[in-house]
Parts: C-alpha cells; sequence; structure tokens
C-alpha cells in the first residue's frame, strides 16, 4: 500500500509524506476542472443525483472495502452513510460538504497524488469524479433510508443494536426432542434438530482406536501409548468410554493442555518484546498458577477476579497475588524515553486484551471513534481502560502464606545480623556508583518526567508515580550492572568483600518467589480522558448498551490502599447474569472440540463475527456452564460424551451431504484436524520415548524434551518448530490458531537437525524394546499412529528396510557430521552451530603451527542458554586441555557459584609467568552476561614482559540493545605467553573433556595472531585481515566446517556415533523411523 492511501485510510503516515508535497498550483488545477465542468443543472434533483450516479459507483467501487455489508472498514471508514463519511477514517472526514476541493475522497479519486489512489486497482472515469464532485458541492444528499444505509449512527444505541444476540440474557433453552436413541445427552438433541431440519444424518460412531487417540490429543495433548490403546479397544464395559475422559480430565497432562489455549488467549510469553526482548525470569509462576486451576477445576468465575483484582479481592492468597500475571503479560522496551507513549501503549494493550479474552468483544476500533458496525462507543473504550488507571506494576514483592513469609524473614535476619558489617563496607563502595548511575539514567528522560523521578514518592500524583516508576526500571536495570561503574582502584577489594559475602550463603534462606503482578498505587487512579475530546475524566464503566450507569466503585474491604476499580469490573465480568461471559468461554471450549466455536469468531461476538451456528444449544451450554459453578471439567466432559463428538469423520452419504453443508456447519461428521505446534513437538518426543513430563518451574530450553508448556516463551527468538507449525507470536490475544500448510514444514520435518536426532532417538528405542524385527514394525506403528500396520504396510516397511539397507552407505551414516545441529541467534544474518550439554560430538580444529604463541584475539557470536550450577566454565572457544599444567588458553563463561563473579567472562590461561613458572590464571572481565541474549565477545590478549604485566582487553556487545556501547574492559595478567602446544582449538569445550559443556550457539569464530584495537574487530569489520588465522561461519555454502581464511584450517567433526550398531540396517531402521514421523497420519487426527 503506497503512503498515500496509509494516509487515506487514517492509518500513521510516514514522515516527510509525499501528501504533504502536492502543490498548491496542482490542487487549484484539480478545483477549477471541477468547478467548471460541474453543471448541476443537468439532474433535476438531488435525489436523481444520488440515486443515479453516486450510489452505483460508491456501490461498485468503494463498498467492498469501505461498508457494513462487506464488513470492512478499512482504515476505519465506512461509505454506505452520510455519518460515515462525514465522520471519516482514523485520520479524519472523508468529506467536507460544500466543498468537494478540500474533500479527501476527492483528492484520493481523482489520482493527482500519486500516493493517494482510491480505487488502488484503477482510476475513477473524468465524469464519475465529476459527478461526486458535484454531489459534495450540492450538499452531499443522501436519503433517509437507502436500501443500504448504515445502522450505525455516532454516539447512539438503538433499538435494533440491542437485539444483537450477545447482549441478550442467557435463558436455559428447552432440549429438543429430536435424537432418538443416537443422542447420549442434551447437546445431541440440539445438534440432531438441525440434522432434521436440513436433512442431514450424523456419521456413525468412530472406531475405538481413533476415538482414543482423538481424546488424549484434545484432553491432554498428547497421545495414548500402545497399552493405552489396547486397554480401551479391548475393554468392552459399557463404561469404558466414560471412565477414559475420567481417567484424563483427572491427570496432570490435563491442565497443561487447557493452559496452552488461556496462555494463548493472554499472551503469555517470557520476555518484554520489542528489540532487546529481555527475558522475564518469573513469568513462570504465572504459567504454573494457570495450570494448577485448570486441574484443580477452579470455577471460572473465581479464576476471572483473581487474574483481574485478585491483589484487592484475596490479598492473603498468594496464587491469586501471582494470578495477577494476566495484567503483565504486555510488551515492553526497557529504554524507551518516551514513558508516556509506552504506558499509554500499555493501557490500551490491558484494555483491549480484556475486552477480548473475557468479553469476546473487540474494542479496538473504538479506541479512535465509535465503532463503525458494533454498538460500542468511543467512551465504553475509556470507560473499561479507566478500571486500570490506577495499576502500578510490581516484581519485587515476596510472595508465600503467613507462616512461609515469617518463616523466611527469620532465617533472613539471622543472616543479616551475621553479614551486616560486610554488608556495610559493600554499600559504601557502591553508594557513589549507584548514585552517578542513577544521575545517568535520570537525565535521560525529558524535563517534565525528571521532576516526576526526583519528587517524593508520597509528593507525586498516581500518574506521576506511574510513569516515575516506568522510568526508574532503566536506573534499575544499570545497578543491576554496577560492577562495571565501580572505579578500578576499589574493583578488587569490592569482589574480595563479595567473596566474604558468599561464605554466608548457607545461612541465608531460599528467596520467596517474586511473580510479575499488579497492585494499585493507591485509593485515588489516575485520570483517564478521551484523546481530543476535552479534559473531562472518564469514570469507569462498562458498555452502554449493557449498562450506561458509571460503575459503582467500593473501596476494598480489607483496608487495602487500592482503588477497588478492577474488583468492580472483576465482579461484573464473572457475575453469572452477565450476557458475554459465560458464552464467549463456553464458545471457546466447544472450539478445542469441534476445530471452530458455535461461535466461529471466539474473540468477536460483534457484527464482524458470525452468529452462532447453534444458538440455542450455545445458551443453553452458557446455563449448564452456570449453574454448574462455572466447572470447566464439567463442560469439557459433556461435550466429548457427546455423540457429536464421537461421530467418525468418514460418512455414508459424504457427497451428498457435502452439497447441502460443505462447511459442516451441522456436524453431521467429524472433521481431520492437524495437530497444533506443540502436540506436534510433544509427539514426537512421546513417540521417540524421550519426553519428561515433570511439571511446573522456570522455563526450559527448547532443545529440552519437556513438553511445549514448559519450554521458554522468548517472543523473538521462536522455536524453529512451534515456529513453521503456526504457533502465535503471543504479542496480543490469539483465540484461534492458523493452519497452513507449507513447503518449510516440510522441508523442517525431513532435514532439521532436530527431526534426524529424533528419528534416531526413536530407532533406539524400538531396538531397546522389540529385537524381533516384525514385530519392532508392529510397534513402530502402535507408538506412531496408535495402531498396528496391515499387511500391506507391514509388508511395505519391510521391503523398504531391505532396500534401504542397500542404498545406504554406512561410513556416510554413521559421520557424527550428520549429527551437526543449526540455529540462528537473533539480530544475525546466517546460521550458528547449535552446542547442547548432552552433545556427544566435538568441534575441532587441528593444531597448525600458525595458532598464536604470544598474542592473540579471539572473537565469536554466541548466545548462551545456561550456565553452570557451580562455579565451573562453559567454554566457547579453547586451545588447551583441562590438565593446568599444559600451556594453552580457553575463553568460556563463568558458572552461578564463580569464586569471582557469576556469569562474567573468562579468559583462562596457563603459560610461562612473569617469575618464569609455568602456571594458570583466570582473567575475570567483570562484565555481566545475561542468558538466552545474543553477543558480540571478544578478547584480545597481549602477553607480560618480563619487567611488565600484560593485559586482557574483553570486547562485549549486546546485540539486542542498540542503546548499550561496545563494553570494554581492561584486565592486567602476569603470563608471558608461550603457549606452544601440540593441541587443535576446541568449540565449546576444552580439549580432552569433549562433552559440550558449552550450552547456546556460537557463530562466526574469528582468531588473528595479534591483539586488535576497537576499529579492527569483528564486530566493527566482518571479514578477514591480514592478521587473520582462521575464520570459521558455519554456513552451508560453500561447507559448514569451512575455514573462509587462506589457511584452509577447516573444523572436524567428531564423537560418538549414533548408536554401538553403525550398519546399514540400524540405519534403514532410523530412515523408516523418520518416514513415520514425517507422515500425514502422524500429524493429523481423525
Amino acid at each position: 500500500m503506497n503512503i498515500g492511501i496509509i494516509n487515506f485510510l487514517g492509518l500513521p503516515s510516514m514522515p516527510n509524506s509525499s501528501t504533504k508535497r502536492l502543490s498548491t498550483f496542482a490542487k487549484w488545477l484539480l478545483l477549477c476542472l471541477i468547478l467548471t465542468t460541474c453543471n448541476p443543472s443537468v439532474f433535476a434533483s438531488d435525489a436523481e443525483l444520488f440515486n443515479t450516479k453516486i450510489k452505483p459507483i460508491l456501490q461498485q467501487k468503494c463498498f467492498s472495502c469501505h461498508s457494513h455489508e462487506s464488513k470492512k472498514n478499512k482504515g476505519g471508514l465506512v461509505l454506505d452513510s452520510l455519518a460515515g463519511m462525514l465522520e471519516g477514517g482514523d485520520s479524519g472526514s472523508a468529506i467536507i460538504v460544500g466543498k468537494p476541493e478540500k474533500s479527501k475522497l476527492v483528492e484520493a479519486i481523482s489520482h493527482t497524488n500519486p500516493d493517494l489512489k482510491m480505487p488502488p486497482k484503477g482510476k475513477l472515469s473524468d465524469q464519475e469524479i465529476i459527478d461526486i464532485s458535484t454531489w459534495i458541492k450540492k450538499g452531499a444528499f443522501w436519503p433517509a433510508n437507502p436500501d443500504n444505509s448504515a445502522k450505525r449512527t455516532p454516539g447512539k444505541i438503538t433499538a435494533e443494536d440491542r437485539k444483537w444476540w450477545a447482549f441478550q440474557p442467557v435463558i436455559k433453552k428447552t432440549v429438543p426432542s429430536t435424537g432418538g436413541t443416537w443422542a447420549k445427552n442434551g447437546i445431541d438433541h440440539f445438534i440432531s434438530e438441525k440434522h432434521s431440519q436440513n436433512k442431514l444424518a450424523p456419521a456413525p460412531e468412530a472406531e475405538k482406536r481413533i476415538l482414543v487417540r482423538r481424546l488424549y490429543f484434545d484432553l491432554i495433548g498428547l497421545p495414548p501409548t500402545p497399552a493405552e490403546v489396547d486397554r480401551f479397544v479391548n475393554d468392552q464395559s459399557p463404561n469404558a468410554y466414560d471412565s477414559m475422559v475420567d481417567h484424563l480430565l483427572n491427570s496432570q497432562q490435563y491442565g497443561e493442555r487447557s493452559a496452552r489455549f488461556w496462555l494463548d488467549l493472554v499472551r503469555y510469553a517470557e520476555s518484554d518484546g520489542y528489540r532487546l526482548d529481555e527475558y522475564r525470569p518469573q513469568a513462570w509462576l504465572y504459567r504454573d498458577y494457570v495450570v494448577k486451576s485448570f486441574n484443580a477445576d477452579k470455577p471460572y468465575d473465581l479464576f476471572i477476579k483473581e487474574q483481574i483484582a485478585g491483589d484487592e479481592l484475596f490479598p492473603d492468597n498468594p496464587d491469586a497475588l501471582i494470578a495477577t500475571g494476566y495484567l503483565r503479560h504486555w510488551i515492553y522496551e526497557y529504554n524507551q524515553r518516551d514513558v508516556r507513549t509506552q504506558w499509554n501503549i500499555i493501557l490500551d494493550d490491558l484494555t483491549d486484551t480484556t475486552s477480548d479474552v473475557f468479553m469476546g468483544m473487540g474494542l479496538q476500533c473504538a479506541r479512535c471513534h465509535d465503532h463503525k458496525f458494533d454498538p460500542i462507543l468511543q467512551k465504553d473504550y475509556f470507560r473499561l481502560r479507566a478500571f486500570f488507571s490506577g495499576v502500578l506494576p510490581l516484581e519485587n514483592i515476596d510472595v508465600g502464606t503467613t507462616e512461609e513469609k515469617a518463616a523466611y524473614q527469620t532465617k533472613l535476619k539471622a543472616w543479616e545480623d551475621k553479614t551486616l558489617a560486610l554488608r556495610k563496607e559493600i554499600e559504601a563502595i557502591e553508594k557513589p556508583s549507584i548514585l552517578k548511575a542513577e544521575e545517568s539514567a535520570i537525565t535521560k528522560f525529558p524535563l517534565d518526567i525528571q521532576a516526576m523521578m526526583r519528587k517524593k514518592p508520597s509528593e507525586r500524583t498516581t500518574f506521576e508515580h506511574q510513569l516515575a516508576e516506568m522510568s526508574y526500571r532503566q536506573a534499575l536495570y544499570e545497578f543491576q550492572r554496577i560492577e562495571t561503574h565501580i572505579k578500578k582502584d576499589e574493583k578488587e577489594k569490592y569482589l574480595a568483600l563479595k567473596k566474604q559475602l558468599s561464605a554466608f550463603d548457607n545461612l541465608k534462606p531460599t528467596p520467596l518467589p517474586r511473580p510479575l503482578i499488579v497492585k494499585d498505587v493507591g485509593p485515588i487512579a489516575a485520570e483517564i480522558t478521551i484523546p481530543k475530546k476535552g479534559n473531562s475524566n472518564i469514570e469507569p464503566g462498562f458498555l452502554t448498551i449493557l449498562d450506561d450507569k458509571p460503575a459503582l466503585i467500593n473501596p476494598p474491604a480489607n483496608g487495602l490502599k487500592s482503588s477497588g476499580r478492577r474488583s468492580a469490573l472483576a465482579n461484573w465480568i464473572a457475575d453469572k447474569n452477565n450476557p458475554l461471559t459465560s458464552r464467549v468461554m463456553v464458545n471457546r471450549i466447544w472450539q478445542q472440540h469441534f476445530d471452530k466455536g458455535l461461535a466461529s469468531n471466539a474473540s468477536d461476538f460483534g457484527k464482524l463475527g458470525d452468529p452462532p451456528s447453534h444458538p440455542e444449544l450455545l445458551d443453553w451450554l452458557a446455563s449448564y456452564f452456570t449453574e454448574n459453578n462455572f466447572s470447566i471439567k464439567k463442560l469439557h466432559r459433556l461435550m466429548v460424551t457427546s455423540a457429536t463428538y464421537r461421530q467418525s469423520s468418514n460418512h455414508p452419504d459424504l457427497e451428498a451431504n457435502r452439497v447441502i453443508d460443505p462447511e459442516n456447519k451441522y456436524l453431521w461428521h467429524d472433521t481431520i484436524k492437524r495437530l497444533d505446534a506443540e502436540q506436534i513437538r510433544d509427539a514426537i518426543y512421546a513417540t521417540t520415548g524421550e519426553i519428561k513430563l515433570h511439571s511446573g518451574g522456570p522455563g526450559a530450553s527448547s532443545a529440552d524434551a519437556r513438553r511445549s508448556i514448559y519450554t521458554k516463551i522468548i517472543r523473538n527468538n521462536r522455536d524453529p518448530l512451534l515456529d513453521v507449525f503456526d504457533a502465535p507470536y503471543w504479542f496480543s490475544s490469539a483465540s484461534s490458531r492458523q493452519i497452513t500448510t507449507t513447503p518449510v514444514q516440510s522441508l523442517l520435518l525431513i532435514n532439521s537437525p532436530l527431526m534426524l536426532a529424533r528419528a534416531r532417538a526413536f530407532a533406539e528405542r524400538l531396538n531397546k524394546e522389540e529385537p524381533e524385527p516384525k514385530k519392532r514394525i508392529d510397534l513402530a506403528y502402535k507408538l506412531a499412529f496408535g495402531r498396528a500396520p496391515n499387511p500391506e504396510e507391514a509388508n511395505i516397511s519391510i521391503s523398504f528396510l531391505e532396500l534401504q539397507a542397500k542404498r545406504i552407505d554406512p561410513k556416510k551414516a554413521a559421520s557424527p557430521s550428520a549429527a551437526f545441529a543449526s540455529g540462528k541467534i537473533p539480530f544475525r544474518d546466517g546460521q550458528a552451530a547449535e552446542i547442547s550439554l548432552t552433545s556427544p560430538l566435538s568441534l575441532t580444529v587441528p593444531h597448525s603451527d600458525l595458532f598464536p604463541n604470544l598474542s592473540f584475539t579471539i572473537e565469536t557470536f554466541a548466545l548462551p542458554k545456561s550456565v553452570a550450577e557451580t562455579g565451573a566454565v562453559r567454554t566457547l572457544v579453547a586451545n588447551r586441555t583441562s590438565d593446568i599444567k599444559k600451556t594453552g588458553w580457553s575463553l568460556g563463561i563463568t558458572g552461578k557459584q564463580s569464586r569471582r563473579k557469576p556469569q562474567t567472562l573468562v579468559l583462562q590461561v596457563v603459560g610461562k609467568k612473569m617469575n618464569g613458572e609455568i602456571g594458570e590464571e583466570a582473567i575475570f572481565s567483570d562484565q555481566h552476561i545475561t542468558l538466552n541474549k545474543p553477543y558480540y565477545i571478544g578478547c584480545a590478549f597481549t602477553p607480560a614482559t618480563k619487567t611488565a604485566k600484560g593485559l586482557a582487553t574483553f570486547f562485549l556487545k549486546d546485540l539486542s540493545n542498540d542503546d548499550e556501547p561496545l563494553l570494554i574492559s581492561k584486565v592486567e595478567h602476569s603470563i608471558l605467553g608461550e603457549f606452544t602446544n601440540n593441541l587443535p582449538m576446541t568449540i565449546g569445550s576444552v580439549y580432552a573433556n569433549n562433552n559440550g559443556n558449552f550450552d547456546g550457539l556460537i557463530d562466526d569464530i574469528r582468531l588473528s595472531n595479534i591483539a586488535l584495537g576497537v576499529d579492527q574487530l569483528l564486530f566493527t569489520r566482518e571479514g578477514l585481515g591480514k592478521q587473520t588465522v582462521g575464520y570459521w561461519q558455519f554456513e552451508s555454502k560453500p561447507d559448514v566446517f569451512r575455514d573462509a581464511s587462506d589457511n584452509h584450517l577447516h573444523i572436524q567433526i567428531s564423537g560418538k556415533t549414533v548408536t554401538n550398531k553403525s550398519n546399514a540396517q540400524n540405519n534403514a531402521w532410523i530412515d523408516l523411523c523418520q518416514v513415520l514421523l514425517n507422515s500425514s497420519e502422524f500429524l493429523y487426527v481423525e
């Protein structure tokens, strides 16, 4: 779309838009053309002009993108009513009555501005432009009741609006008598009634082996084991199916599966988003709260109240406080100076998400104007937003029971008493640096924000406190790196004191959880106003169509210093008489089992969404839900035990029924569904036998075999498998998943190192569990598909294994290079080497006499995923062994219990010292490394002499943060150099300790034979230099392991082969497993 069209549609324009460059002459030329050619007398009346000229033009050229009938209002603009034209799009009116020369509509249809052309696919004729200009000039007559007149009048709620189905009270409908013996519960009677009305008949019940697989994936997101399939298939008792349903609903995995849908809705992620994408280490507490809530079958009304206002309604309940993490999943940029805009965006996010999630109404369109289609006023948007106007995000509150807090404080006091003197010394050293860092952070903001930050909290208004606290986070960010600000002459003393303090760690209690939560600033909330519509304060309120009065706000009864606004909102949403709440949630649960809701747009119950296909059933289910204490488990049970759910995807009259109901709107058969991204990943690990089913805790790496619900969701560093299979981006609420079929999916399943490794694991499992080949084929099918192969499939599999074994080159197939894994570092092009703790492979560069013996620089780009829990070092690159008596060097990252500093760069050097002895020296950069962040890392080493110390210069750059400079740390040492050895250079470990002890991604390693300056660094100038010894980029072309320098020091890969039986037969089994994991039957469920 060109810039002019963007402006016309009311979207943000680009600076110096060419719409501003239309010359005055061109505008007057257009005006003269219009005025001199218009002849109003041609038309007998204004009505004739409208009906014969204007209406046809609008219908043919405009309404497809800008009308109620098309359900489209691009740029917020509708053109099927005069009111719509006058109100215009997001940027203002489309016409100015009597002034065609000033009307954007005329400018757009005239195509005089190359950046503003409507319709975009072709200009109107000259006569059509004249007609529209004449119509505007004459007063833009619009008949009182044209056939296509819009029903939305700004600022008004009409009687017709009030008839919309979603706003009607939920009334429990009488269950129809249709359905006969086919029906198993009330759902089926409603479905059968539609069948009868449309001359349809239901499909027969699916086979038991299909039902068990369908039910397991739907309720717990995992495939059934062969034993579980056999148990159900062979159970002939009449309650076998119901018992299986109850078993799954009571399993831990049920809550994990249900949580996935909810976390999509609330845009849960464990990182901030935007470029920096800072990791949120405590976000997982909210995820675990959601899992526990579903497993406990927490009443939905209570679930709502805890998330919106748990701090106000249940202040002594730790879970309820954690639940307010729902209000913390917005995206955030820590170094944003325009804090007003960022806070405004955050409040918009809370408003938008709450209306989507709990009300099923898209309010976003009402942010700038009354909704064009739905009876939602602009003031409704800001009335809802006012409920959140007092919130303050916090993550420094200890959460626990009264007993837990008391025990913690007792132990903490004992530690504080023992360490008081030490801590005072440390604080004395830190204080000047803290004050300096604080002042530096404050002065980065505009003067008005600085003034707020410098005020005492007690002197700030609520709004000032919110902005000040959001801004002050940038100072807190600097405090986390305070060691980098401490003067060099005090650094050693400071680190020594910290080491002494760590000796008392055994007395320090395990910290209580500090989740991401919100509370209110105080009893008085910040004022909310509607932009460009005066400064009148908007009081909290609900949708005008449901309740036009201001909300009744009662201060919290427990004496909390909070506004009580969110409590009022939570209670209104959770009220069983709210016509939206129960319908919305019931519809979401239905969508989980039947692929789409009874109302197909699960988060849009307005006029842009389709009305429900079975409105009576929806209301009956909503009534059932509230009558059963908002039990979600009972809803699941009712749905999956229905005959409707149990139908086969095949139907004896499939073609005939498709003519009547091609979209299966009336549910006359089940639909074949592709597994979603997490189901695919979890099913792969379950089939290979690698899956780890323990629950809860901090997010795991995507390389871990834990269930997907427990892997980290990093917004800008997405898991490749989940990404390619349509996982949402978690920037905004997602009510459903897209289902795409792309070549990239096939390529990933066939070629990715992840899938190749899973195929090997699957083959190893089969080999371990079933030694007899024919029975092993049976087991493979049962694990992958929940069924045994038919005779033809068994024979084809046997033939495949025999032929494949003849095709395979055993040496090539068993080569460790086949197991090399690659990944991508954010903000870097190309691929990187992925190294894990469990990798059996070793990446080495054979020894060369070109390796530096004195000065050198080693550089790389890396993303560390974890560090050692101990003080051990995770090695990036090395030219030494673990034997401290043998000369060499290694660059790595210290562990959490480092004797010097956790998570910092360390150059470990073994060489001749200034005293003439061979010894080791660990040189620490004291620069903090944050996990899951992309970095440029470098170290330039200059050896000591007999009379002067040497220098190690560390370089560190956070690639995700443009504001942060290249950090440089210079540290003296006493090593003369002389690293003469016959060792290779190793990547991800030290030599003779090849356990892949680095965990993360490594890219573009460069070794130089001098200590480089800043202007020579790989970060500053990529490529080769005269001093380059080797340069390894891990790109597939021309070769992953190639040295790009002229020295040809190519990487060699070695290590354990996949199995001890590296033969053709074994590799044929791996290929068969790869085929099964790639099959449609594995990826889809009937």
